[in-house]
């Protein structure tokens, strides 16, 4: 029974995993905007300002309201 548990909490955790998406995983705006677009999971965590545009900050992004670069 214990083994069962442990066995369900794993794959419970398992999904949660995997919405940890942020613009730290992507290189560019274009592949962040790619999957903004697929609507993948935690896809919203990439629009911070909700215009619709993924990942302002990287590279070949709009650049609008970045944060400042700590030194």
């Amino acid at each position: 029974m214990k083994k069962l548990f442990v066995v369900c909490l794993g794959l419970a955790v398992l999904p949660t995993a995997s919405f940890a998406v942020s613009c730290k995983s992507f290189k560019t705006h274009a592949q962040a905007q790619a999957y903004f677009n697929a609507k993948k999971p935690g896809y919203k965590r990439l629009d911070r300002d909700h215009d619709g545009s993924a990942c302002d900050c990287l590279p070949g992004g709009p650049q609008k309201v970045c944060p400042k670069k700590r030194n």
